[in-house]
This record gives C-alpha cells, sequence and structure tokens, in this order.
C-alpha cells in the first residue's frame, strides 16, 4: 500500500532535516579541515573572509606576482600587470594594465575571488575603483628584505597553499641571514639610487631597495622621506652630495643620464666617476628574488668604495 500525501510530505521533511544535519556536518569538518570558511590578516593588518580559499586571484603587482608563485599559488594566478616577468610561467598570464590603469571590464569579466596589490605602489584610485566594483583586496606591504618572506606566509595561508609557502618563505629567511654576516668596514656610503629623469624619481625610506643599500654598508640619502617613491629636485641631490649614483636603468638610458650628470661637477659622485648603471630588475621588482640580486649591488658599493679610497678626490662642497 502506498503511504498517504501526509507521511509522504513527513518522509520528505525527515530527508530534508538529515540533509541539512548532514550539510552541516561537512561543513564543520571543512572548516576544521581549511578546505571551508577562511580568514585571513593582510599585510597591512586588514581582515579579509572568503568562503574557501580564493581560487581565481588577480595580482596588481609584478613582485606579489613573483610571491604568489613563491608562494605554491601560481596556478591560480588569472591574470596580472605589465612588468610582471618572473618566473617564467608568469609571462603567460594575460595582462590587464599596470599599477596607474587597468582595463576593468577584463577584471570583471575573469570573476577574481581576491585582487593582491602592492599597498604603496598601486595608484589609490585603482584602489578605490577595485572597492566600488566590490572586489576584495588584499594589501602586501614590503619595505625592508625580511619582509619579503612574511609576505610569502601570508599569502600561502591566503591560497590555501601554506606548506609550500611555509616552506619557500624558510628558504628565503636563510639567504637574508647569510646577507646578515657581511661585514662592511667605515662609514657608510652616500647613495643617491635614481629610477627616472624627469620628473626625477628616487627611493624614499619605506623601500625594499633602501634596506638592501644599508645591508651592503651604504646609506640612502633620501632615507628621511616616508614615501617609497619621491620625486626630488635636482638641486637637493646636489646639496646632498652623494658619493655615488646608481642608475637603475637599461645601459643605453643610464648612459644618457650619466653624461647629464656629468655637468654638475660639484658632486662627489661625478668627481670620482662613481655615477654607475645597476640594471638589475629582480630588485627593483621585490619579489623573492630581490634578496638574490642584493650580492651583486654589494659588489659594486664594494667596487665604488675601494675607488674612493685610492683615488684621488677633488675637494666637494659637503
Amino acid at each position: 500500500m502506498r503511504p498517504g500525501p501526509g507521511r509522504r510530505r513527513l518522509r520528505a521533511l525527515a530527508a530534508l532535516a538529515a540533509a541539512t544535519l548532514l550539510g552541516a556536518v561537512a561543513s564543520a569538518a571543512r572548516a576544521a579541515s581549511g578546505d571551508g570558511a577562511l580568514t585571513v590578516t593582510d599585510d597591512t593588518g586588514a581582515t579579509l573572509s572568503f568562503s574557501a580559499s580564493p581560487r581565481r586571484i588577480v595580482s596588481l603587482a609584478p613582485g606579489a606576482t613573483e610571491m604568489l608563485f613563491a608562494a605554491g599559488a601560481g596556478g591560480q594566478v588569472v591574470a596580472t600587470v605589465l612588468g610582471a616577468d618572473e618566473p617564467a610561467a608568469a609571462k603567460a598570464l594575460p595582462r590587464i594594465g599596470d599599477a596607474n590603469t587597468l582595463a576593468y571590464e577584463k577584471l570583471v569579466a575573469l570573476r577574481p575571488d581576491v585582487v593582491v596589490v602592492w599597498e604603496d605602489l598601486t595608484n589609490r584610485l585603482v584602489v578605490d575603483s577595485l572597492r566600488k566594483l566590490k572586489l576584495p583586496v588584499y594589501f602586501i606591504r614590503a619595505r625592508g628584505l625580511e619582509d619579503i618572506p612574511r609576505s610569502v606566509r601570508q599569502l600561502g595561508r591566503l591560497a590555501g597553499t601554506a606548506a609550500a609557502a611555509d616552506a619557500a618563505a624558510k628558504d628565503l629567511d636563510r639567504r637574508i641571514a647569510a646577507l646578515a654576516r657581511r661585514k662592511v668596514p667605515g662609514e657608510p656610503l652616500r647613495v643617491f639610487y635614481m629610477i627616472w629623469d624627469d620628473p626625477l624619481y628616487t627611493l624614499g625610506g619605506r623601500h625594499v631597495i633602501t634596506d638592501a643599500i644599508a645591508r651592503c654598508g651604504g646609506r640612502n640619502i633620501f632615507d628621511d622621506i616616508a614615501f617609497p617613491a619621491p620625486i626630488v629636485e635636482l638641486e637637493a641631490v646636489v646639496k646632498r652630495d652623494p658619493d655615488v649614483m646608481l642608475l637603475s636603468a637599461p645601459p643605453i638610458t643610464a648612459r644618457d643620464w650619466r653624461e647629464r650628470w656629468g655637468r654638475y661637477t660639484t658632486i662627489r659622485a661625478v668627481q670620482t666617476r662613481q655615477v654607475l648603471t645597476f640594471s638589475d630588475k629582480r630588485l627593483d621588482r621585490m619579489g623573492p628574488t630581490a634578496i638574490d640580486a642584493v650580492e651583486g649591488l654589494c659588489l659594486q658599493l664594494d667596487g665604488a668604495r675601494r675607488a674612493l679610497s685610492t683615488g684621488p678626490v677633488t675637494p666637494a662642497s659637503r
């Protein structure tokens, strides 16, 4: 005999209750195992919540893209920006603009679970636009070499690849510790690091390269500016009179810059021919491979130190 409508309704309600209970148990199990709801803190201390680890990540900085790959999350990055060419696999990713201008229609079409930006380098108008689009924004903040492995670890928590990220960060910590064993005699060299000519861009105190210069026995002459990449006046460079000028540009561009600086003969670096090209993009990108680039920077400053200690120096205004 078939059960009546009332009994069938009771059975359906019982089945629904059982399914709901099983779903709740499964959700609790996923949360306990890390496969369910996720709450992470980015480098600025902001908290983000997700129903699960983000599977579709857009990165808006070359260094952030490199960090994501190091954290084991390269397969989850669906787009990045111009200049993100490390590691090699990143070159195959779609490009949606740069830190200042984005193709927002393409970005929305990608349906990202989260957008990773570099706090000090991403245009605030871009960040405001991301928030208007209701996209979760995760900030990276790296102002010294030791921040790089810390950020890699945090990105591993975000992407659900903590084991791979922790292993990579441990190796980065080891390489940074090796740099700390470097001993440089004498007073720090006063270094001007030039990244563009018109307007004249340099580095401030809140930049990974300023830390790298210090580890090599130098001091960024603009480390008192609390901004990562400030515009400065030419007269300020002359007044601060660097011992060494590092031109961060391809060789041909750096040659043109060097020729123009040759007119400013009161600058000690010009007098002693310590206006040098530094074209290792790994350091400018500030990803994990920046740590490997520091050794080349140190060797260049070591050479300048030797030249300044042995060569004739025309008295310069201090």
